[in-house]
């Protein structure tokens, strides 16, 4: 089996398009380019972009795979690889050009534009429902207050929720469970924002 991993290597598929992308030839990155940027632009597309973002993406993350190639940061056995690290680049890319926050303003402004500024009213329902859920987090007993703390602000897995508390796993599922029907119970709202 050794044998056939070397040779597998040193059969060159692989290797050869490493070695041509390298040398920069035009006619493999090419190919390289048209061959990988239509999952590239359905992927932005899917999600929230348009064509000429996706090529953008995949314009910057073609160059960011060529020189981690040249600069040899990337290595593989298969020339599928290439691929998938391509787009694994341009799908970084998209997600960190969506998280940031030239992104986010665009999306504040339109949101502006198609609606209204809040009423203080508003506000003030929001901050009696804040102030709601809060009062019943208090009022909920220390052992739900502390799974509740353990599940969504620590971060805990129900396996490490389990040991803090001493039980099993599945009794911290179903502890976690009938504490948060319980806290929903508790902060139901009728429209008006009362109880």
């Amino acid at each position: 089996m050794q044998k056939k991993s070397i040779q597998k290597s040193n059969d060159l598929p692989f290797n050869e398009t490493v070695v041509l992308i390298k040398q920069n030839d035009a006619t493999t990155l090419k190919i390289l380019y048209k061959t990988n940027f239509a999952k590239v632009k359905r992927y932005v597309l899917k999600n929230s972009g348009d064509e000429q973002q996706a090529k953008d993406v995949y314009q910057e993350a073609f160059v960011a795979m060529w020189r981690n190639i040249k600069d040899d940061k990337f290595s593989s056995e298969s020339e599928t690889a290439i691929n998938g690290y391509l787009f694994q680049i341009a799908k970084y890319k998209w997600l960190d050009y969506v998280r940031s926050v030239k992104y986010k303003n665009t999306t504040f402004i339109n949101r502006e534009i198609e609606y209204d500024e809040p009423d203080t009213d508003e506000n003030e329902i929001q901050n009696k429902k804040i102030k709601l859920i809060m009062d019943s987090i208090n009022q909920l007993g220390e052992r739900c207050q502390l799974l509740l703390k353990l599940f969504y602000f620590e971060r805990k897995s129900f396996k490490e929720i389990a040991e803090i508390m001493a039980m099993d796993e599945a009794s911290a599922r179903n502890a976690k469970y009938r504490c948060q029907e319980q806290l929903k119970k508790m902060t139901q709202v009728i429209p008006n924002g009362t109880k």
